[in-house]
């Protein structure tokens, strides 16, 4: 891990590594405060990986820090990719810093299930990384319908015979001859034609927004779209990632969405994030 000052405008905040469902402009106007009159931060966190230093701790920090004007930030630079990055997030603010909210929890326990690192883990180990109960994580696994068994993931470690390798899951049950990318080019036309249809809505968000909250569905739909919004969020961040790293890691829709930060104690004695 190395400290360096960083340009605000070098950091990548676009990578699904933003754990708070929301920020508290409060603490952010406190923070900004604090820096104009000279008081010290700990350092933000974020994670290099050759081209692009991906943000996993601190956006209240970094938003204050815009707002008093400074163009730099103190950051402990770990080297890694934005999985690295977005993984390190999940267990953010767990133990110190800015309490979380309920809303906060479920965003990194959600992610957390969804993310590549989390297929191959039981509900109690990604409790303990998010900092949360293993009957919450085990809940909300049964929410999303995921198994603890079987994951969608074209990787996973195995040990067999005291050695342990990689092995592709891509195969695994698919008839012989069955293309894995069978169905993907309709897929993605699919998924083409869903985007640009929202991207183009020329609904007003008040419009919509009166229409929803009118019919008796309203919570499921603005739930779906949530999840809607963190895979999009993903999926573009990731399109970003490999037009300069080649192909994306694994396939969109076994990748995790996830917002999230980190904490320490401010040179005043206020938790951060």
């Amino acid at each position: 891990m190395n400290r360096v000052s960083i340009p605000i405008d070098d950091l990548q905040l676009d990578g699904g590594t933003q754990p708070r469902a929301v920020l508290d402009f409060e603490a952010v106007y406190d923070y900004a405060d604090a820096m104009s009159a000279g008081a010290k931060f700990p350092a933000v966190t974020v994670f290099y990986d050759g081209q692009r230093y991906w943000l996993a701790d601190g956006f209240h920090r970094v938003r204050a820090a815009r707002a008093a004007g400074l163009e730099t930030i103190e950051c402990d630079v770990r080297p890694g990719t934005l999985e690295d990055a977005q993984w390190f997030s999940f267990s953010a603010n767990k133990a110190n810093g800015l309490r979380r909210s309920n809303d906060d929890k479920q965003r990194a326990i959600k992610a957390a299930l969804a993310h590549p690192r989390g297929a191959g883990l039981s509900d109690s180990e990604i409790a303990r990384h998010c900092g949360v109960t293993q009957p919450t994580v085990a809940a909300w696994r049964e929410k999303l319908g995921l198994s603890s068994k079987i994951l969608k993931i074209q990787r996973r470690t195995v040990t067999r015979k005291g050695k342990t390798f990689e092995q592709n899951t891509a195969n695994i049950g698919r008839r012989t001859g069955q293309p894995a990318s069978e169905g993907a080019g309709q897929l993605l036309d699919t998924f083409i034609r869903a985007v640009l249809v929202i991207s183009n809505c020329e609904a007003s968000v008040e419009d919509l927004v009166r229409q929803l909250a009118s019919r008796k569905d309203r919570d499921q739909l603005i739930s779906s779209m949530e999840k809607a919004n963190d895979f999009l969020t993903l999926c573009a961040a990731e399109a970003r990632r490999a037009e300069g790293c080649g192909s994306p890691t694994g396939s969109a829709g076994d990748q995790a969405v996830a917002t999230f930060a980190d904490a320490g104690d401010a040179g005043t004695g206020q938790p951060v994030a």
